[in-house]
């Protein structure tokens, strides 16, 4: 009798992960769509930006990486299986401008993992002049991105994930703005994946669909996102000592005209110290590498990283990252 009523129980926790994985889904893809804009609907250009010193040392190859708050940028479904509650902030010091992000994973037993989400991007204050030369006024745009998560895993080796996020570009003005451009424009939109991880296998398959739903025309910032993450078997010996990780991925837009190739790796040693380097090979954008460390501190963990090449590659600011984390 205990066990019908455990695999009962077991086979009704399945069902309702499933049910509000599935209804989740269905409810992101069909907010997406809804949209409303003002001035020229360019916003969310900017979520084409990484977020997160853990996935930018590792090339940004992390869609199927599981765990860590960053991940509801990359992969929502990363989040279905974890048991650690999160909250950050991850900075980021660019020749785009400053961004700030701050996000919270809560999982709950029996019904899933939820996240927040805020992006913020400061592109920096910009004088506005006449033809003359004479200062008009000085204008500040400003970007936002407010996400909601839940991911699910409703079979151990299946995970499902999906954020329904609002966009916002906002340029405000000081001084004379009767003909400067002030505004903004606003669009909602979503993040869908999953990851597949069989049963007693190293390899973890991951598929995301980004920024469904937001922007117009060229401005677009969808993208589909899928790979693979490797976990290197180590000898009974060194596997309480060293960690290590190989993860690799394609990156297209929805149109599949242009694609990027990702590969990364994570080298844990004792549970403590992450050394991570990746490579972004981008023929339309310039290629790059890109390198981090991570250390955990009890509670905290702090990540670091610099990427190389690329669009940054002849700014004046060496483009880093940081990631601050409290995890329990």
């Amino acid at each position: 009798m205990k066990r019908r009523l455990s695999d009962r129980t077991l086979l009704s926790s399945v069902v309702r992960r499933a049910v509000v994985a599935l209804a989740t889904l269905g409810a992101a893809l069909a907010f997406a769509p809804s949209t409303a804009r003002a001035q020229d609907g360019a916003e969310g250009v900017f979520l084409l930006l990484p977020v997160g010193a853990r996935a930018v040392g590792m090339g940004e190859a992390v869609v199927a990486q599981r765990g860590g708050s960053d991940a509801l940028w990359w992969n929502p479904a990363a989040v279905g299986a974890t048991r650690q509650h999160e909250i950050a902030i991850h900075h980021s010091e660019t020749v785009v401008g400053q961004g700030n992000a701050l996000a919270a994973v809560l999982p709950f037993a029996h019904i899933g993992t939820f996240g927040l989400s805020l992006n913020v991007l400061d592109l920096g204050r910009q004088a506005a002049t006449d033809e003359q030369g004479n200062i008009q006024g000085v204008i500040t745009p400003t970007d936002f991105a407010y996400g909601l998560t839940y991911a699910a895993a409703p079979i151990p080796m299946l995970s499902l994930g999906a954020t329904v996020k609002h966009v916002e570009a906002r340029i405000r003005c000081s001084g004379l703005c009767a003909n400067l451009p002030v505004g903004g424009s606003n669009s909602n939109g979503a993040d869908v994946g999953a990851q597949i991880r069989p049963t007693g296998s190293p390899l973890t398959i991951g598929f995301a669909a980004r920024n469904l739903g937001v922007g117009v025309g060229d401005t677009r910032p969808a993208r589909f996102d899928a790979g693979a993450d490797y976990r290197v078997r180590m000898p009974k010996q060194y596997a309480d000592l060293v960690d290590i990780h190989a993860a690799a991925g394609v990156v297209t837009t929805t149109s599949f005209d242009s694609a990027t190739a990702r590969v990364g790796t994570d080298i844990t040693l004792e549970q403590r110290l992450h050394v991570r380097a990746g490579y972004i090979h981008d023929p339309e954008n310039g290629s790059g590498g890109a390198v981090g460390v991570g250390l955990s501190s009890g509670k905290l963990v702090f990540d670091l990283a610099r990427t190389f090449g690329g669009l940054s590659a002849n700014g004046d600011k060496p483009p880093t990252y940081f990631s601050l984390r409290y995890v329990w």
